[in-house]
């Protein structure tokens, strides 16, 4: 086999094979703007070289003569574009419309002359210098700005320069030579696959400059999270400190009241003279206030001691029907109405924890009424923050509280009545809490007081305060602060 045709036969093989590759890359990432021009070089260049075969065993075709100036052309003036693209990484199709335009003129001037000599190739390959002359001007002005894997595209296209110096020289009798342009289109191509190298060590570094750099914020981020929960636990101890010392005081005052009473009575019973009579009332003071004290101690104990929920299926008419029998509001001149609004009333909860919350609420509903009137208990269907459950609304006509005493009614320690402890409200706070439900007043003096209790449906192996998502709304609120 001729080795001309072994030559052009490698170089039609490198081209195309430099074609799919690139056609690979652009199909994965069509943003490498650079891909398009490229693929049109290396399959301009194939034709060129096909063509070229073509003539070596048929000298004179007219249609393979045609091809190899349409795939010279082709890949020239895709060429430019390319190392417009190359060089500025932007779209190029306005900078690059003269090298299309002259191409697609050559062609149609080829095409209406027909079959030509030789020397009808000399222009052509004078528009094949000046292209290769700016290829080699745009790559070399990229390699000077400092473009990653620049240098092996400027050897390719200078190497293309001089085949086509050299090719023009035999065109027009000046150099007795062989045909180079393809071996230069060949050399031009395999820079242009050499691209995708560099573009993978470039991204490879950048990959890993990223990961180190990930890895020491990632440290410093860990070192910053231990300061931080440092900090944290610091200032849990510090607060709970500041709520120890509060909790103290508040429990020194409540304590010191009923002690000092007691000391008087006990002050008075060790008198000599003492009538019967002031010595049985000495004696109710002292089981009065021991009694207080006995309360105080003990609701306390509920109020610091975990809310453990033991969940079973309660009825929730049922706990307030007991609730009701107890405060005996009868008694007192006080009706009550129990209004089942919810097709549901049962629920997954703790029912001894439920009974407290019931009775605390509907025996402070009740004491409220001092005249009398009307107490009212609503259960009905409600769903807060996409959590479905029962909303319990225990409605007096009592005195009503007004907006100071209503916003600090569940501060623990907090009351208005001489006899209370002010944890009741607080222990029903944290009960609600822990059933995953939320506690809400809405109170004016004189007008009476709406308690609204919500709790979730819950489920039988649910933790306590956990399982359904909780309502995001705080249970410590009063109506006003919602709104």
């Amino acid at each position: 086999m001729d080795p001309f045709a072994t030559v052009l036969a490698a170089a039609a093989a490198i081209e195309l094979f430099a074609a799919l590759l690139f056609a690979l890359a652009f199909l994965r990432r069509t943003a490498d703007r650079e891909c398009g021009p490229a693929i049109l070089v290396c399959l301009g260049g194939a034709a060129h070289a096909a063509s070229s075969l073509v003539s070596v065993h048929a000298p004179g075709a007219a249609a393979a003569s045609l091809t190899s100036r349409l795939g010279l052309l082709l890949a020239l003036s895709s060429a430019v574009h390319f190392a417009v693209v190359y060089r500025t990484s932007r779209p190029a199709w306005g900078r690059t419309a003269p090298a299309y335009a002259v191409a697609a003129a050559m062609i149609a001037a080829r095409v209406s002359h027909g079959s030509a000599n030789v020397a009808h190739g000399v222009p052509t390959y004078v528009v094949a210098v000046i292209a290769a002359t700016w290829i080699a001007v745009e790559v070399a002005r990229a390699c000077v700005a400092d473009r990653r894997g620049s240098l092996p595209v400027l050897l390719g296209s200078a190497v293309l320069l001089v085949t086509l110096v050299s090719d023009l020289g035999l065109a027009s009798g000046t150099f007795v030579t062989v045909p180079l342009t393809d071996m230069g289109l060949a050399s031009f191509a395999m820079a242009l696959a050499s691209t995708s190298s560099a573009r993978y060590a470039t991204v490879t570094q950048e990959l890993e400059r990223r990961t180190e750099e990930l890895r020491n914020r990632t440290h410093e981020l860990r070192g910053s999270y231990e300061d931080l929960r440092a900090a944290q636990e610091e200032l849990v101890k510090k607060e709970q400190l500041a709520m120890v010392g509060e909790l103290a005081a508040v429990i020194a005052h409540e304590v010191r009241n009923p002690l000092a009473i007691i000391a008087n009575a006990v002050s008075g019973l060790r008198k000599q003279a003492i009538s019967r009579e002031d010595h049985e009332t000495l004696l109710g003071i002292l089981d009065e206030e021991t009694s207080r004290l006995n309360r105080l101690v003990t609701d306390l104990l509920r109020y610091a001691r975990p809310v453990n929920v033991q969940r079973s299926h309660v009825s929730i008419e049922d706990l307030l029907e007991r609730a009701l029998t107890l405060a005996n509001p009868g008694q007192k001149n006080i009706r009550t109405e129990l209004e089942m609004l919810a097709h549901e009333g049962r629920l997954w909860g703790d029912a001894n924890l439920l009974r407290q919350v019931f009775d605390n609420l509907i025996d402070n509903a009740v004491q409220a009424m001092t005249a009398g009137g009307t107490l009212t208990v609503q259960v009905r269907a409600a769903s807060v923050d996409g959590v479905d459950g029962v909303d319990v609304a225990i409605i007096d006509t009592g005195e009503g509280m007004d907006t100071i005493v209503c916003s600090r009614a569940l501060d623990p320690f907090f009351t208005t009545r001489p006899s209370g402890t002010g944890l009741g409200l607080a222990i029903v706070d944290r009960i609600v809490d822990a059933h995953g439900g939320r506690l809400v007043l809405d109170s004016r003096s004189g007008e009476g007081t709406t308690v609204t209790v919500f709790l979730p449906h819950g489920s039988p192996g649910e933790p306590p305060g956990r399982g359904h998502a909780r309502p995001t709304s705080p249970s410590r609120r009063t109506a006003r602060e919602a709104t």
